[in-house]
């Protein structure tokens, strides 16, 4: 069934409406079926080939005038939706869509739907919570077969992943550094799908900034962040985890702790007693 905006092309749709049936496919001329336009001659006698041999195709004329009142409805509403998405684009002006616009892989139509879906940066803290927001965040998953891995967790709305995805497959065509960034990760092994997912999650955290700091696209500042990232990840990082820090006998605890203290300091004291041992052992081994 075919149904608008399912990216059926043109061409098919006026193939069915002036060939609704194969018997008339196939009585059709070669030369009036390549007049259609994106139809090419070759392309042409394949359709009527096909058309030829078709089995078990409705040729009465009541399923001939459905399916032309059919195409004839969705080209009236392709028709409708372009006028309405001309005027969404003229009447949404706003500073955040001309922003998003200067990213190379970011239209009209894909600017305004993703700043309906942040509506306001302010609201989100970080590029993390942004990307929670939009369901690009990994998590661990388990599959029935007993394959673990992290994954995409795809929580939350769908629509504005699916807008995220046109526009990371467009800027993988059109924008160096996000293509540059697929083919390195694709060249090291990793599944194409996952190399699109981890550039909508990259142009996700470009978009944050973009708006966060009312800035247009420049790649150069993405650059100096990623040299200031791998700079930062050879420094030494101490842990701060409570857990491997220092003994600190003058650090102030609770009564319960300091009684627990007290009583493992005088096993201890007992034991080394009973060892022959004179000196105590300190309480922090």
């Amino acid at each position: 069934m075919l149904l608008p905006g399912d990216g059926t092309p043109n061409w098919v749709l006026t193939l069915l409406k002036d060939y609704p049936t194969a018997v008339k496919l196939a009585k059709a001329r070669i030369s009036s079926i390549a007049k259609i336009p994106y139809v090419s001659t070759k392309r042409a006698e394949q359709l009527k080939f096909q058309a030829k041999i078709s089995v078990a195709s409705s040729i009465d004329e009541i399923t001939s005038q459905l399916i032309t009142a059919t195409v004839n409805q969705i080209t009236m509403l392709k028709q409708t939706i372009a006028a309405q998405n001309k005027i969404l684009s003229e009447q949404c002006s706003a500073p955040e869509i001309e922003i998003l616009k200067t990213f190379n892989g970011i239209g009209d139509y894909s600017a305004i739907g993703l700043l309906l879906e942040i509506q306001s940066i302010k609201r989100f803290a970080s590029s993390r919570k942004l990307s929670a927001f939009f369901g690009l965040h990994p998590v661990f998953k388990m599959s029935g077969d007993g394959a673990t891995g992290f994954h995409m967790s795809k929580q939350g709305r769908k629509a504005p992943r699916s807008i995220l995805f046109m526009v990371a497959m467009s800027a993988i065509k059109s924008n160096p550094l996000i293509r540059d960034l697929y083919q390195e990760k694709v060249n090291c092994g990793m599944v194409k799908m996952a190399a699109v997912g981890l550039c909508m999650h990259k142009i996700l955290r470009i978009i944050y900034g973009m708006l966060k700091n009312n800035t247009p696209f420049n790649p150069d500042i993405d650059r100096q962040n990623r040299e200031k990232t791998c700079l930062a990840g050879n420094k030494p990082v101490s842990d701060k985890n409570r857990r491997y820090q220092d003994y600190d006998g003058s650090a102030p605890i609770s009564r319960r702790g300091k009684k627990k203290r007290l009583e493992r300091k005088s096993s201890q004291d007992v034991i080394n007693i009973e060892c022959g041992i004179k000196n105590t052992v300190p309480a922090h081994t």
